[in-house]
C-alpha cells in the first residue's frame, strides 16, 4: 500500500505570515486584538519552529489549546507556548492583552543572567492569576510598557526593549515561584546529549530509524545513550522516540480528519492494527475513541 504523508501543521513566523529564518535576538510584541480580530478572534492550530511566545489575557476570555490540552483563560492569565508547540486560541471578541514573541537566542541570553527563565518554556502551560494577586496588575502594566516601547522608534529603543523584557520575565518568575523551584545550573553532559538526541528524533521519528542508527549518528554507544537518557529524563531512549510518535499521532487525531490507517502509514507503521495497539497501550484509549473524546481540560 502506498503510504500517505501525515499532515504537517502550518509553520508561521507570526500567525498568518510565511515562515522565515529569525537570526539573532528577535523580539516582537503586539496586542491580542491586532492579529486575532483579523481572523474573527480564532487562531487555528499552528506552530512556530524557533520562536517562543507568552500570551497575556488582561480582559475578556479565551480558550487555549496546546497539543492535547485545553485551558480556559480567565483574566488575568498568562499562557506559555514553547517553540515547536502546536497551539491555537479562541478569544472572546474584544479581548484585551498582549502577545510577546521571542527567539531562542534571546531566551538563551536571558537565561545566562537568570537560568530559571528556561523553566517557563519547558512545556506549554497557563499561569492563572487572581485579579487581586500581588503583582498581577503590575504584570499587565509591564506588558503594556513593553508593547508601547516596541511600537516606538526613538533613540535607545533596543536598550529599552531589553530592559522591559527583563522586568517582564522577572515579574513572571516571581508570580510563578519558578525561581525557587529551578535555580539553574549549567546543563550537564547527559542533558546535552539528550538534547541532540531529541533533535534527531524530531528529524527522523517517521522513518522507523533504529536505536543503533541514532547512537551512530550521535557517535556514542547504545549503552552510553541509554545511560544519558535515564540520567536526564528517567526514561530509556526508546520511550522518548515512542513519546514523540504518540504526540504526532495525537495531533493528527485531534486536529485533522485523516483516517486512522493513513495516520498509521504516515508514521511508519506497516500495519494499522499494530498502530492501534501501540496507541491504546500508551494512551489507555483507542485512536478512534481519542478522536471522539477530543482535547481535555
Amino acid at each position: 500500500m502506498t503510504r500517505t504523508a501525515v499532515r504537517r501543521f502550518p509553520d508561521y513566523s507570526l500567525y498568518g505570515e510565511a515562515p522565515r529564518e529569525h537570526p539573532g535576538r528577535l523580539l516582537h510584541v503586539e496586542t491580542i486584538e491586532a492579529r486575532s480580530s483579523r481572523y474573527r478572534w480564532r487562531i487555528d492550530p499552528h506552530r512556530h519552529r524557533s520562536l517562543h511566545q507568552m500570551v497575556l489575557v488582561a480582559r475578556g476570555r479565551g480558550v487555549a489549546t496546546a497539543e492535547s490540552v485545553v485551558a480556559h483563560l480567565e483574566p488575568p492569565a498568562l499562557t506559555f507556548v514553547p517553540a515547536g508547540t502546536v497551539h491555537g486560541f479562541d478569544f472572546e471578541p474584544g479581548t484585551l492583552g498582549y502577545v510577546v514573541t521571542l527567539s531562542e537566542e534571546l531566551l538563551r541570553e536571558a537565561a545566562r543572567r537568570e537560568p530559571a527563565v528556561v523553566a517557563l518554556f519547558a512545556a506549554p502551560a497557563t499561569l492563572e492569576l487572581a485579579g487581586d494577586a500581588p503583582g498581577a496588575a503590575g504584570l499587565v502594566r509591564v506588558a503594556r510598557a513593553l508593547a508601547r516601547e516596541h511600537g516606538e522608534g526613538g533613540a535607545g529603543r533596543a536598550l529599552a526593549l531589553e530592559g522591559w523584557l527583563s522586568v517582564l520575565l522577572a515579574s513572571v518568575l516571581r508570580l510563578s515561584h519558578s525561581h525557587a523551584r529551578c535555580a539553574g545550573a549549567a546543563i550537564p553532559p547527559s542533558g546535552q546529549l539528550v538534547a541532540r538526541f531529541r533533535g534527531l528524533i524530531e528529524a527522523g521519528f517517521r522513518s522507523g530509524r533504529s536505536m543503533p542508527d541514532y547512537a551512530r549518528a550521535l557517535n556514542v554507544s547504545e549503552t552510553h545513550l541509554r545511560h544519558a537518557c535515564l540520567t536526564a529524563t528517567g526514561e530509556p531512549p526508546s520511550r522518548l522516540v515512542h513519546s514523540r510518535i504518540l504526540l504526532e499521532a495525537q495531533r493528527q487525531l485531534l486536529y485533522t480528519a485523516t483516517p486512522v490507517a493513513e495516520i498509521a502509514y504516515g508514521l511508519g507503521f506497516d500495519d494499522p492494527a499494530y498502530f492501534t495497539r501501540f496507541f491504546t497501550r500508551r494512551s489507555g484509549i483507542s485512536p478512534r475513541a481519542y478522536r471522539v473524546r477530543g482535547p481535555q481540560n
